[in-house]
């Protein structure tokens, strides 16, 4: 089976955009005004609390643009998982899928950035033993590179085959359980916590309507889009 997904237009395009310079520069200037706070640890979590910090103090404006670049991410991957499932059924919720599915993983782009190549220096061996302050890096890396290959597949090829279907099903769980996970059970901040709950309730909630306009069609006798 196959279908057509809408490209955004420049409506779509503008609004993401904008939403991505706003959430970016809101995060830039976060770090900047938090720079002299210890909001975020520069010691690896541990349960003794005993382990060496892993950064140093002049990398604290770098160490708050990590995590607030990545606060930025989730804010506008939610919008793109929320829309997702409506994709096939509505030509504005593909829209706005595409348009935030991109500029999400852009700014997830420079969060990784930031965490790999300035925090640590693009150094893997400090990063596969930073376990209590990157807690998967090589499945984080899959899933960004696998990200960034939708994207351009979505924005390349048009119709999706089933086997497109598949793969964008898989990545799309796989990029909510990343973001999830990462700021709802391991997030340092309540507020971090608190998106990601956020996020999970948004996720449900087009997930349960999603769900209620299939029921409904199919006792309507039509058959639903997927």
């Amino acid at each position: 089976m196959t279908t057509q997904i809408a490209r955004p237009t420049a409506k779509e395009i503008s609004v993401a955009v904008i939403c991505l310079v706003l959430l970016l520069g809101g995060a830039f200037l976060a770090a900047s005004l938090t720079q002299g706070t210890d909001i975020f640890s520069l010691v690896q979590p541990s349960p003794n609390n005993t382990a060496p910090n892993i950064f140093q103090e002049t990398q604290r404006l770098d160490l708050h643009r990590t995590f607030f670049t990545a606060w930025a991410a989730l804010i506008l991957v939610t919008l793109a998982l929320s829309t997702f499932l409506f994709r096939h059924s509505a030509e504005s919720a593909a829209r706005y899928w595409l348009a935030f599915w991109t500029v999400s993983f852009i700014a997830f782009l420079v969060h990784f950035y930031w965490a790999v190549f300035v925090m640590f220096g693009n150094d893997w061996n400090r990063i596969l033993q930073a376990k209590g302050r990157v807690s998967a890096p090589i499945p984080d890396t899959i899933v960004t590179v696998w990200w960034g290959l939708d994207v351009l597949m979505a924005w390349l090829i048009k119709s999706e085959r089933l086997w497109i279907r598949i793969e964008r099903a898989l990545i799309h769980l796989l990029v909510f359980a990343l973001f999830f996970l990462g700021a709802a059970k391991e997030g340092e901040r309540m507020l971090s916590k608190a998106l990601g709950i956020a996020m999970g309730v948004a996720v449900l909630i087009s997930f349960l309507i999603w769900v209620i306009r299939r029921l409904k069609k199919s006792k309507r006798g039509v058959a639903p889009a997927t």
